[in-house]
């Protein structure tokens, strides 16, 4: 009770000193920041930091740099997650985005993760979940890869033993039937993957037969070789038109599909890229995280279509700055992050400069609406950190520093600002 009265007492009187009035929220700031410095345990207080300790890290930095100590200060916080019901809406749709479309064999993984966020919907936005997630599309992609190559290898055996002998018999008579019984030797010894042997051993009992026939009258199947030929060299086509779309399925994959640059995946690719010319050969490189300024605000006042115009014009902005050897993508919403190279400090501010300029005096247009559109960007220089993690983190803490001084400005982890 006694270190209560003294908390109580040095609170009234900071307050009275400083000429602030002792509003509910003032004064227990205040009771927060006196018990701290006395080193006092109080039970609120635990409790409060308790709750603290249960948030995901952004929430933890944001109070941080805010200085938030009182519950209701906590509660504006947590009025900005995102409901559970709107998270439910898109965990309902999971299996959905991440259905294989060749090989089933995670589907029972996709399954399950589902029925944890249903139960749990908070945790489709901890690391550990958009890891799996990001996982389970990367090992999709590769099992459906394996397939297709694995399949069009064991067609390509069989044509290809197909096609050479339908070649000889057409084109020799002498001694056909020694030639058609090779050939169905052949056949039914062919070793096929696992993948094809349900598509394809019904083709391969189908050729044996085929063959079986072809022993006993060669002349009557002359047409039928003729036409075996013929879908020989159409399948081949197929398999390699299958080849060519697989190839633009995986190059479309890496594209946002609305500004036309890479997207995060393609980014987190050329990442490890980076890192290891930064590891091998001490390349410099330069972090740069955008964001635009009060764009939910576009969203509201001119419409989505709008707001994609602007994210569209602002992709093609910072495409057109961005050397062959640097890279840009868009982060997520309206964050976009570019790798820039450099071999001295200035070149990167002179990047910057250019962008800003060029945002700064001109408009976005879209249809009869002419906007101002400007932006925040957090900037460090790579070798400055022990990890690209690191770094980014850091890019991004520089971001929201920008933001919560009033946007419209870019911050160097030099201490400068543009």
């Amino acid at each position: 009770m006694n270190d209560i009265r003294k908390i109580i007492k040095n609170t009234i009187k900071s307050l009275t000193t400083q000429e602030i009035v002792a509003t509910p929220v003032k004064y227990s700031k205040e009771f927060y920041k006196q018990a701290k410095e006395l080193n006092l345990s109080i039970d609120e207080l635990k409790e409060f930091e308790k709750i603290i300790n249960s948030l995901n890290d952004e929430e933890k930095l944001f109070i941080r740099e805010n200085n938030i100590t009182t519950y209701y200060e906590l509660t504006q916080v947590l009025l900005n997650r995102v409901s559970n019901k709107d998270l439910l809406r898109f965990i309902e749709q999971l299996d959905f985005y991440l259905t294989p479309s060749i090989d089933y064999s995670i589907e029972n993984k996709i399954g399950e993760l589902k029925e944890e966020l249903i139960s749990e919907p908070q945790k489709l936005i901890k690391n550990s979940t958009l890891n799996r997630i990001r996982k389970y599309t990367n090992e999709r992609v590769s099992r459906d890869k394996i397939v297709v190559q694995e399949k069009a290898k064991d067609v390509k055996k069989v044509i290809g033993l197909m096609g050479k002998y339908f070649d000889k018999c057409l084109l020799q008579s002498n001694d056909t039937s020694k030639e058609v019984s090779m050939i169905k030797g052949e056949l039914e010894a062919l070793e096929l993957s696992k993948h094809s042997a349900r598509d394809l051993a019904m083709l391969q009992s189908k050729l044996v037969d085929t063959i079986h026939k072809l022993e006993h009258s060669i002349e009557e199947s002359q047409a039928e070789l003729f036409k075996g030929q013929k879908d020989c060299v159409f399948l081949q086509k197929q398999i390699n038109k299958l080849q060519q779309d697989l190839n633009e399925v995986s190059r479309e994959k890496d594209i946002d599909f609305l500004t036309g640059i890479p997207n995060r995946r393609a980014f987190v690719a050329e990442v490890d890229k980076i890192e290891n010319e930064y590891e091998i050969f001490k390349s410099k490189y330069a972090i740069v995280f955008y964001d635009i300024d009060h764009f939910k605000t576009i969203n509201d006042n001119y419409g989505h279509e709008c707001g994609d115009t602007v994210l569209t014009t602002f992709a093609t902005i910072l495409k057109k700055l961005t050397r062959e050897e640097d890279v840009i993508c868009r982060y997520g919403g309206e964050e976009f992050v570019a790798l820039i190279h450099y071999t001295e400090d200035n070149e990167v501010i002179s990047y910057l400069k250019r962008v800003q300029n060029i945002i700064s005096t001109n408009k976005f247009v879209h249809k009869d609406i002419k906007l101002k559109v400007k932006f925040c960007a957090g900037v460090v220089y790579r070798n400055k950190y022990n990890s690209y993690k690191e770094a980014i983190n850091q890019a991004d803490i520089l971001l929201n520093k920008a933001k919560h001084e009033g946007r419209n400005k870019i911050i160097i982890d030099t201490g400068n600002y543009i």
